[in-house]
């Protein structure tokens, strides 16, 4: 299933092969989850339901999906179903037109697809933009409609946040807001309960906060309340142009700030670059930090060191080369190249990364994380290993660069600490939603702030 397209690779990894999709007619094995076009008994998980979703049925009769067959021509009438002409594919992986040509994608006026636009993705942020009369998320979607435990969807009677639709418990669906900090103004992704456990996510290279939509949603849906913000570089009103506005310890600054917006104590979550810089915020200061799930990215250092080194590792050091260089950083990351590396992200996140990072000035603010710290070589210059006590879930794709990280960060791991290796390569937050979302969910229930 996989073939041998080079990869490219983003800052810790990124070898995206050609055919790297996992299972992209619905990885997840659930049709449309929380309230995307169905009931909660039906298409979507409750609060504490995990990833819910069933992929047959595809939504009660009525709530944008028929009975049973999960696309049944008359599943979902014009009353019932959504607006007329306007809804989607509203049901799972194997539900059709899941309410019929006329149904539509879970009683939004504009409703998106609902259910995951790859087939069930499990609460996919792409899929079911079904909830609220205002119709879809202007982030990207995020699950519409989901009732807050049990009782049967009409669609997301609670949604319509101005960035988003209901679909977190007691109706908090996705929503954009922004955050004030060290001078400038972040743009953010929030959704869950205020009194939920917060959760702090951190996006990669050339990611956006948008990468999370899913795994938000579904931790929401459990009750957890997350923030995932476009850091420095990505939200145009923090978008420095000096190389040194980058340096590390500007980047951990920032992220301390978002940390500061969810309270004292927080579970955090990180991809990439986002995942290097978590590791240094357990160097600097743990304290605030409850349970660390890095993805594609083990102990910075011992990633750095093998970037730098390994003989597996020279097509990245090839790439980084590149990318320190200005302009033929720049120049090397077209559209195109982006398409071809996200080769598991859903269609309509990809065009709204790729718009988003070609922005004025934003690839060159994201490669200046790459020259501010010398392409990784200042982690090894300025700072000793260090070993990190806070319980900490790796989660590393079996095809990513550097398999031999993983063995060589375990010594360094003081604290409760686990290893899972999906199938998949560096962006295995797209290609593996479910058994993110499944083993992040385990992993941050495990650690509780309240315990």
């Amino acid at each position: 299933m996989r073939s041998s397209l080079l990869s490219v690779c983003l800052v810790a990894l990124m070898v995206v092969e050609a055919g790297c999709a996992s299972d992209s007619d619905g990885s997840t094995g659930t049709g449309g989850a929380s309230g995307s076009g169905g009931a909660s008994s039906a298409g979507g998980s409750t609060s504490s339901g995990g990833l819910g979703g069933d992929a047959i049925t595809g939504g009660a009769a009525g709530s944008g999906g028929a009975q049973e067959s999960g696309g049944a021509p008359t599943g979902g009438s014009t009353g019932t179903g959504g607006a007329s002409g306007s809804g989607g594919t509203g049901g799972g992986m194997t539900g059709g037109t899941g309410g019929g040509a006329t149904g539509g994608g879970g009683g939004s006026a504009t409703g998106g697809t609902g259910g995951s636009t790859t087939g069930g993705t499990g609460g996919s942020a792409t899929g079911g933009t079904g909830g609220g009369a205002t119709g879809g998320d202007s982030a990207g979607g995020s699950a519409g409609g989901e009732p807050p435990a049990g009782g049967q969807a009409t669609g997301g009677s609670t949604g319509g946040a101005s960035a988003g639709d209901g679909g977190a418990p007691g109706g908090q669906g996705m929503r954009a807001r922004q955050i004030e900090a060290r001078g400038f103004t972040f743009d953010a992704l929030e959704i869950g309960p205020a009194d939920g456990e917060p959760v702090l996510l951190l996006h990669g290279f050339p990611d956006i906060s948008l990468m999370w939509t899913n795994l938000m949603t579904v931790l929401a849906e459990n009750g957890y309340h997350c923030l995932a913000p476009d850091q420095r570089g990505y939200s145009p009103g923090a978008r420095p142009t000096e190389v040194n506005a980058y340096r590390y310890e500007e980047l951990i600054a920032d992220s301390f700030a978002f940390g500061a917006e969810l309270g004292d104590r927080y579970h955090l979550i990180a991809h990439d670059w986002g995942a290097n810089i978590a590791w240094l915020m357990l160097e600097a200061d743990p304290t605030p930090i409850a349970s660390f799930t890095p993805m594609a990215i083990p102990h910075y250092r011992v990633w750095a060191r093998a970037a730098l080194e390994d003989d597996d590792m020279a097509v990245y050091r090839s790439l980084l080369n590149t990318w320190m260089t200005p302009g033929d950083g720049e120049a090397a990351w077209t559209p195109q190249s982006m398409k071809n590396m996200w080769s598991a992200k859903p269609a309509d996140q990809t065009e709204q990364t790729i718009a988003h990072m070609m922005e004025e000035g934003a690839m060159t603010a994201a490669l200046n994380w790459y020259r501010a710290s010398d392409g990784h070589r200042s982690v090894l210059e300025d700072f000793d290993d260090w070993k990190v006590d806070v319980p900490t879930l790796l989660i590393f794709g079996t095809d990513d660069m550097g398999q031999g990280t993983v063995t060589d960060t375990a010594p360094l791991m003081t604290g409760p600490y686990r290893v899972v290796q999906p199938d998949g390569s560096h962006f295995i937050v797209d290609e593996q939603p479910r058994v993110v979302a499944e083993e992040t969910l385990a992993h941050l229930r495990a650690h509780p702030i309240t315990q």
